[in-house]
């Protein structure tokens, strides 16, 4: 019980000692647990752990350039503009953008293939350096230090440095995934204001959020065409406002405004030009039917029927409606160990059938059929291949209901035969935009097809989301959109 006083007591003490602080944007003075000094010093030293670990496009890179010059544009005009800001091109394929405290500023590489003007581009940004002048990083903080009181009881039974983990995790979490919707309803507010004042066409936020919504229904179609159910609320951003409201939203604001400002269309898409459209060479990408890695030097080819994806942890895929599944990744090896010995490290020996092994590109492999469960099928048999690869084994798993399994089994073999060694200049290189000019006669089914569908099943409807537009529209002729080759 003493522990108990002394803990409510130490809390309270935090709350005497906090103060109020005037925010940059409303001018009114706000309850804040974290000072500017301290909310400057986070901000630095999360930049630091960020730009050491994140994949970013160099400073000097176009891209990071033509990012930076727009944000310093918009930052001259912000409600905080003595700040230093920073801008920075995640060099992924995740379609996001988020703001550490103090003016550090990231947008991926991802969200940016879906750019179609600098106005959008700098409707983005000033969202984002919205974050920076609310002191949502400070009000964030405070609610979590809200929790803290019951926290601290808590931590009577769990060891205290655990819970204040916690915490810290909670808040840098925020900081990529979303303040909560009042915030991001207020940053979409700022982005109104600064944009225009920056010189932007304010019609650029409503043209954005309705391009992220075209985005989340064609990613549905994608995880719908699977077999899977899409979420319940998926929205451009998980944990932002639903992208309606934010759209309904903008759109009166907008139209209170009667203001038109740079739109610059051309430069927007010149600047994207030959970038990666999805994953970066290093991570690997999907082609069509075909998963392409450069860095480990192969390819794979999957029967039409099945959907492909790619992770940055592994390679997946999945026959349409099926509960049929693929999956390789790779393992870091200790030790020279042969392609069997690390197979039967990977199940009980009972469950491990009889195991084969040979050579493919050169590099020794097993192979055998385990009875066991599996993600999504419990009763499962798994046909797995081991490649050795130098200090790292290549794991190919591709698994079916234990009663099913041979009836698909021509399929592996096929995935497995189709494995073979990968040059960008022989076999194509990973899928990246480039510029086209409409013409009269096109259409973006027959641009799909044109391209061997890319993007899979559903590449008509990515190009048109690509460029902001439904399946059913179409640009002016002579216009220039993007395409990915």
């Amino acid at each position: 019980m003493n522990k108990l006083k002394l803990i409510i007591i130490t809390y309270c003490a935090l709350f005497v000692l906090a103060g109020c602080a005037t925010n940059p944007v409303s001018k009114s003075k706000e309850f804040s647990l974290m000072s500017e000094k301290e909310e400057l010093a986070l901000g630095q030293q999360l930049a630091a752990e960020y730009n050491k670990n994140l994949p970013l496009l160099p400073d000097d890179d176009p891209l990071s350039v033509y990012v930076n010059e727009v944000g310093q544009r918009l930052a001259f005009v912000s409600d905080r503009k003595e700040l230093f800001y920073h801008f920075h091109v995640v060099d992924d394929a995740t379609i996001n953008a988020f703001a550490l405290p103090g003016g550090h500023i990231y947008i991926h590489r991802g969200l940016m293939m879906y750019l179609n003007s600098e106005a959008e581009l700098a409707s983005v940004l000033a969202h984002e350096i919205g974050h920076v002048t609310a002191r949502h990083a400070a009000q964030r903080y405070t609610q979590i230090q809200g929790y803290q009181l019951g926290m601290m009881v808590t931590s009577i039974f769990v060891p205290f440095n655990q819970v204040t983990g916690n915490l810290a995790n909670l808040l840098a979490a925020s900081f990529i995934s979303g303040f909560g919707r009042d915030m991001e309803l207020q940053a979409d507010e700022l982005a109104l204001k600064y944009a225009p004042d920056a010189g932007y066409d304010p019609y650029a936020t409503i043209q954005l959020l309705s391009t992220l919504q075209r985005v989340e229904h064609v990613n549905n179609l994608e995880i719908t065409d699977t077999g899977e159910k899409p979420p319940v609320y998926h929205g451009a951003f998980a944990t932002h406002p639903e992208t309606r409201k934010r759209i309904q939203q903008a759109t009166e604001k907008a139209q209170s405004m009667h203001s038109n400002g740079f739109v610059n269309h051309e430069r927007m898409l010149a600047a994207l030009n030959g970038y990666p459209y999805g994953d970066s060479p290093e991570e690997g990408a999907v082609v069509g039917q075909k998963f392409l890695h450069r860095d480990l030097g192969l390819q794979l080819t999957f029967p039409e029927r099945w959907v492909i994806q790619n992770t940055p942890q592994a390679v997946t895929a999945r026959i349409r409606n099926q509960s049929v599944y693929f999956m390789m990744a790779q393992k870091p090896l200790s030790r020279r160990v042969s392609a069997k010995e690390v197979l039967e490290s990977l199940f009980p020996k009972r469950h491990v059938g009889e195991v084969t092994t040979g050579t493919l590109m050169g590099k020794p492999y097993a192979r055998a059929r385990v009875i066991a469960s599996a993600p999504k099928v419990s009763k499962a048999a798994i046909d797995i291949i081991v490649q050795l690869d130098g200090d790292k084994a290549l794991i190919v798993n591709m698994w079916a209901p234990r009663d099913e399994i041979d009836s698909y089994q021509s399929d592996f073999d096929a995935i497995f035969k189709s494995l073979k060694s990968y040059d960008p200049k022989i076999d194509g290189d990973i899928p990246r935009i480039t510029i086209h000019t409409w013409h009269q006669q096109d259409s973006w089914q027959k641009l799909a097809e044109r391209s061997g569908n890319i993007l899979g099943k559903f590449t008509a409807e990515r190009f048109a989301a690509l460029n902001g537009m439904e399946l059913n529209q179409s640009p002016e002729t002579g216009n220039l959109i993007k395409l990915v080759k």
